[in-house]
């Protein structure tokens, strides 16, 4: 009996110099695939939680308050203002979008920027109070004060400060003014950090800030207009804010106001970094599995190159148990190293990325999070005990008797019993993903799709084994003929070849072709004629001025126009929200405001699919046209009431019908349309569509600018090119986890061609003694690694297009389009790898000499 430090010490020697130190050498890949896998798990976790930390720990600045009201069109009247007020400090800013341009004028002075007079843009409109902000420092350019840089000179000017694209898009410099509405600003600063700005993940323009003042002067609140009063209050240390919170809901029971805390800082940026963060787990998960195969390889010809020494062992009194622990204990030693290695790698993650998360305005905090890395220690442990159980378990049944037989000594058989530990850890895997993602659904089917992939792979290694047989026979091309014989041998590493190059491939098709595919649904699948111009806030008493002017405009088609309210939901079949579990993918519908409309015909962009529509002269009680999606995912159904607070009101109407809605189609269109009668006489603002050419699109903008100041205008294009911008972004950061996962395929390809090479050798002396010459073994392994490569890459493409195809249509809910650029760069890319690893590791077979591998020695 040796007991487990004299193990130990045996294993130590083991990893030394020497001629056992050199098989054990041979785990270098081992250590590459572990550490990779390893390594991107920790990394994504890891940055992760720090973006966590640093919301949490800049909640408030980010906020802007210990606690956020929000109201859409109306402000709070004075008493409901001073019961907020009492005890805290309460900040009032209002936010809208708005067109800002550049003056002709100033002091009846030319300006400089004269010639750019009419370039008016899209801004994100903020009206600040003298506290603003409550908690962090708007931090300017030149360094001067928020209220300095607002306030009113002696001139009468009120100031503006803008972020750097709108001075680029305007041609402003300090000192020139800006027209917003009906009036004059002067530009006075530029931001370089505003400490609110990063709860918001989609901008649809660059931020204008100017004095709550100065907005009176601007004429850009009307009745009705899209503007949002936002009221953050800070409170001081001795109040208990949870309690307060409740006492003002009590207070005010029925307010359509949105409240968040500190909690929900940032909510729309936390959301998209976690489903970013679950798809690239699912990625690097991939890449520890791939590596596993090279794990299970690396164990595989390290334990049959000491099958002999093995069996001497056993001849010598060794048991199977002594045999196993041994080596599964020089087994953890290199995971151990391995693991621990990764975790280095992807503890620094953070430190290396706090700059990509800029456009966040997130400030991580780079530290050492031990949930994330006790999560990947243990996905590269149990990966690396996964895949090495197989060989063990045939380690130590070596069999003695091989001692006295004139061939090779092998390793023992796999029992069906040694399936139990291994779908045992297996089983753990699956629990650590689900803990990763926090998704059971995608953590599951993930794991189902790795396991028909090695079971597809499998069998493609198997069916071209015997293809290779069938067609060998028959081929009377020599090289050919050699390469069959290469594949179909019993020994042969086809089914590593294929699995380590197929399943890298396989992850990288599928994202790519989800990238694709999402771009593609974007900016090429939209209709011939989509509007260039979304025109919000038009006044009722501007309604006839602008259709008559948009009409009339040059190229202008598919002018639409309808009225719109904003209101919140509050209750679904007499339910409060409150008390509603939302389905995760629709939870939206019931935070904030939804925008409303009213018509005595159905939309354009959508059917009625249930129920019908109200006659043109209804005037009843309010009638609801809903979203046939989104009833089903609330199980409403016709009959069904929903009640919406409108400017403090709340109006309660009946579903009266479902409408199946387009919104590819870009037309104006809602979730819930009213019928007319109660909505009609609300104060309230028009939207419109308008398609212009190209060419005509800044003519038109300064058109608006002049005859309609207070109606703003967002460009489609501008729209869709922000929004593929953030899919191109986080498309690259997944595209980099694929090639790391890639990477581990190609490390596990190389092990593979590196366990063949003595056989490679031996084959190629033994062709040249038979009348072969170099060319034709040269020929030999190219058609072999090119077989293996596109049966592979074959492979690869179809699994990787099921998987994003169901990706696509299952979770996304859109369209699969079909990417030949990225199927044909995976097919090159596999050929490729393929030549390029397999030559490298058969180049040496290619020049052997005959007479050393010859001899019995």
């Amino acid at each position: 009996m040796i007991g487990v430090p004299a193990l130990l010490r045996i294993t130590l020697r083991e990893m030394r110099g020497g001629r056992t130190g050199g098989r054990v050498r041979g785990f270098r890949i081992f250590l590459l695939c572990l550490l990779l896998g390893v390594a991107i798990v920790a990394g994504v976790g890891s940055i992760a939680a720090s973006i966590d930390a640093g919301i949490a720990a800049d909640g408030k600045r980010i906020l802007g308050g210990d606690y956020e009201f929000r109201l859409t069109y109306q402000p709070l009247t004075q008493d409901q203002a001073n019961v907020l007020k009492s005890g805290t400090q309460v900040s009032h800013t209002v936010e809208m979008r708005a067109m800002a341009r550049p003056a002709a004028e100033a002091n009846g002075a030319t300006s400089t920027n004269a010639s750019l007079a009419g370039n008016a843009t899209l801004v994100e409109l903020k009206a600040v109070d003298l506290i603003y902000p409550l908690y962090g420092k708007v931090v300017l350019d030149p360094d001067i004060s928020l209220a300095a840089a607002l306030q009113k000179d002696a001139a009468g000017r009120y100031g503006a400060v803008a972020e750097p694209a709108l001075v680029q898009r305007l041609g402003l410099k300090l000192g020139d003014e800006l027209r917003l509405g009906e009036a004059r600003l002067q530009l006075r600063a530029v931001i370089a950090d505003e400490p609110d700005r990063g709860s918001q993940v989609f901008n649809l323009g660059p931020r204008l800030m100017i004095s709550g003042a100065a907005l009176p002067e601007t004429q850009l609140i009307q009745p009705g207009s899209l503007a949002y009063h936002v009221y953050r209050a800070k409170l001081p240390a001795a109040i208990d804010g949870p309690r307060w919170l409740a006492k003002i809901k009590a207070q005010f029971p029925d307010m359509p106001w949105r409240v968040r805390g500190v909690e929900d800082a940032a909510q729309g940026v936390k959301n998209f970094i976690d489903r970013t963060r679950m798809f690239l787990n699912m990625v690097g998960l991939s890449a520890l599995l791939i590596g596993g195969l090279g794990i299970g390889n690396a164990v595989r010809v390290y334990l049959e190159g000491r099958a002999q020494s093995l069996a001497i062992l056993k001849s010598l009194g060794a048991t199977r148990n002594f045999v196993f622990t041994l080596h599964i204990l020089l087994i953890l030693r290199m995971a151990v190293i391995g693991t621990v290695l990764g975790l280095i790698v992807g503890a620094a993650a953070p430190y290396a990325t706090q700059g990509m998360f800029a456009r966040f305005d997130l400030h991580l905090i780079p530290a050492l999070y031990p949930e994330p890395l006790l999560l990947a220690g243990g996905f590269g442990l149990l990966t690396a005990l996964a895949f090495s159980l197989p060989a063990l378990f045939q380690a130590m049944r070596v069999k003695p008797a091989q001692l006295f037989r004139a061939v090779a000594t092998e390793l023992g058989e796999f029992r069906r019993r040694d399936l139990i530990p291994i779908t045992l850890i297996g089983l753990a895997l699956t629990g650590l993903a689900v803990l990763s993602t926090g998704n059971v659904k995608l953590s599951l089917g993930f794991v189902v799709a790795v396991l028909l992939a090695l079971g597809l792979f499998q069998l493609l290694a198997v069916g071209l084994r015997r293809l290779a047989r069938w067609g060998r026979a028959r081929s009377g091309n020599r090289a050919l003929r050699f390469a069959l014989a290469a594949i179909g041998r019993p020994r042969a590493p086809t089914a590593s070849i294929v699995l380590s190059l197929g399943l890298g491939l396989t992850v990288l098709v599928a994202v790519m072709q989800i990238q694709a595919s999402l771009i593609h649904e974007m900016e090429s699948s939209l209709p011939a004629k989509a509007p260039s111009f979304y025109f919000l806030d038009i006044q009722p008493n501007q309604v006839a001025d602008f259709d008559r002017e948009m009409g009339a405009f040059p190229t202008a088609e598919g002018l639409e126009r309808v009225p719109m309210l904003r209101g919140r939901i509050m209750k679904l079949r007499d339910v409060p929200v409150d008390q509603i579990q939302a389905p995760e993918d629709h939870a939206w519908v019931l935070k904030g405001d939804r925008g409303i409309t009213w018509s005595a015909q159905p939309p354009k962009g959508s059917r009625l699919v249930e129920g019908r529509w109200w006659a043109p002269d209804y005037q009843g009680p309010p009638l609801i046209s809903l979203d046939a999606e989104t009833a089903r995912a609330f199980n409403l159904k016709i009959g069904d009431t929903i009640t919406v607070n409108v400017l403090g009101r709340e109006i309660t109407g009946t579903i009266e019908n479902l409408r199946e809605i387009d919104w590819s189609s870009l037309s104006i269109n809602f979730v819930m349309v009213f019928s007319p009668g109660m909505m009609s006489g609300a104060p309230q603002t028009h939207i419109a569509t308008l398609h212009v050419e190209p060419d005509q699109e800044g003519a038109l903008i300064a058109l608006l600018a002049k005859d309609f100041p207070n109606v703003s205008a967002v460009r489609v294009r501008d729209a869709i090119a922000s929004a593929a911008e953030i899919l191109r972004s986080v498309g690259a950061a997944v595209r980099a986890a694929a090639g790391v996962a890639l990477a581990a395929g190609v490390l596990v390809l190389a092990g593979a061609m590196a366990a063949g090479q003595q056989r490679r050798i031996y084959e190629s002396v033994l062709l040249k003694m038979l009348g072969g010459r170099r060319r034709d073994i040269a020929r030999s392994f190219l058609w072999e690694f090119a077989l293996l490569a596109l049966s592979a890459a074959a492979i690869a493409l179809a699994i990787g297009s099921i998987g994003a195809w169901f990706f696509l249509s299952r979770v996304m809910e859109t369209a699969f389009v079909f990417s030949a650029s990225a199927a044909l760069g995976a097919v090159a890319l596999s050929l490729t790898l393929a030549l390029v690893i397999g030559f490298a590791a058969s180049w040496r077979a290619l020049g052997a000499k005959a007479a050393p591998y010859l001899r019995n020695e």
